[in-house]
């Protein structure tokens, strides 16, 4: 890679020890990969005119050494519409009463009121939306009259 460039200091032996010192715990088919890439151009932002400092090739090598072991396993496949279901209309009243009071939770910096309201029921959650003045739809009315 380096004879690519021109050269940019005085000592190569001295470079050389460099990058074997640093690059000691990546692994040898990283470090051709980056110095592939460097001299190919391949690496976003380099310099095209000179060889990479030491800094910016072991910053390569380590991003490669890192996807190595990915690579060769299959891709996860695409989620097909038929996993995601929509919520029932009851379920997504709640959810709609239950954004509004996380919000005025964290508001009133309690969440632990909240916590304590979702593990009682939602008889406990219509009570402190209303003590924090959270609006509670008809929806939600009507399904906790039908609990009781």
């Amino acid at each position: 890679m380096l004879n690519s460039f021109p050269q940019t200091s005085g000592n190569p032996d001295l470079t050389m020890q460099t990058y074997e010192a640093v690059l000691a715990g990546v692994t040898p088919q990283a470090v051709v990969e980056a110095a592939q890439r460097f001299t190919t151009g391949a690496v976003a932002g380099q310099n095209r005119t000179f060889a990479p400092s030491v800094a910016e090739f072991v910053h390569e090598a380590r991003r490669i050494a890192g996807i190595l072991p990915h690579r060769g396993r299959k891709a996860l496949p695409v989620p097909s519409r038929a996993l995601r279901r929509e919520p029932r209309p009851d379920e997504r009243a709640r959810m709609c009463l239950k954004l509004p009071l996380l919000q005025a939770a964290i508001r009133n910096g309690r969440a632990d009121l909240l916590a304590e309201a979702e593990r009682n029921g939602l008889e406990q959650l219509v009570a402190l939306a209303r003590s924090w003045r959270v609006p509670v739809s008809e929806t939600i009315l009507t399904q906790l009259k039908r609990a009781q």
